[in-house]
């Protein structure tokens, strides 16, 4: 399993970037009708197609991969003998890409700093969540609701429900383990990681989860830009809670 980095740099060349697209991808972005949006999703899939042929050692070329859509829009490949799984998640400034061989993956990234509105975290928050956020000072509160919503977020589309059922999802402020009666019967095991990344100035949590629990026995392999830096939660006890 290995995670990307893309930053959105306005001043970077992204047509270089987008040279391996295909005629599919533009067609696909072309709705898109926010420029910087439709730009940004450009990168970002041929970063994903980079990603994928350097996952197979470059037995595929980056614009030979196929993508289509589930029913909950998520893109999925349809040329990879079901044995790649990937996930894309974005903010305006940067985008992570994870890409496994061993099953289903879903990954978030989200500012570090999040929105404690108490109407809205009733929305999308657990009973047990709010109690546990409740006990947490003021200045650790929000990097806490960051991490919370992340692992919610990487969670639902790992398991391709859709984030209707994001309020229904509980986890463990603590140690980043799914509360009883969170998981699905059919993802036994369910593992998780988060971190923070720093980049151009901004911090951001970032969730990763994954239906193979052997995926998270050794650490990740992480391609970054040199700009780019990821850190253990541990090394920031505000969002350990």
């Amino acid at each position: 399993m290995r995670i990307w980095y893309v930053e959105h740099n306005p001043n970077a060349n992204s047509e270089d970037a987008k040279a391996i697209l295909t005629k599919a991808d533009f067609a696909e972005f072309a709705a898109i009708r926010h420029l910087e949006t439709r730009n940004r999703s450009l990168v970002v899939r041929a970063a994903l197609r980079q990603a994928l042929s350097d996952s197979v050692g470059g037995k595929v070329s980056p614009d030979e991969w196929r993508f289509a859509r589930t029913e909950n829009g998520q893109p999925i490949l349809v040329n990879s003998g079901n044995k790649l799984k990937f996930n894309c998640s974005h903010t305006s400034y940067m985008s992570v890409i994870v890409v496994s061989t061993v099953g289903d993956v879903g990954v978030d990234i989200a500012d570090a700093s999040f929105d404690c509105a108490a109407d809205w975290l009733c929305e999308v928050m657990s009973k047990p969540e709010l109690k546990a956020l409740a006990k947490l000072a003021d200045e650790k509160r929000s990097g806490a609701v960051s991490r919370l919503w992340t692992l919610k977020e990487a969670y639902v589309k790992m398991l391709g429900t859709g984030i209707a059922e994001i309020g229904d999802v509980a986890f463990d402020l603590g140690d980043d383990r799914l509360l009883s009666g969170s998981s699905h019967d059919w993802f036994l095991q369910p593992v998780f990681r988060t971190w923070i990344v720093n980049n151009q100035g901004r911090r951001y949590s970032v969730a990763l989860a994954s239906g193979s629990p052997t995926s998270m026995r050794a650490p990740l392999s992480r391609c970054s830009s040199e700009d780019s830096r990821g850190y253990s939660r541990d090394r920031f006890p505000a969002l350990a809670g």
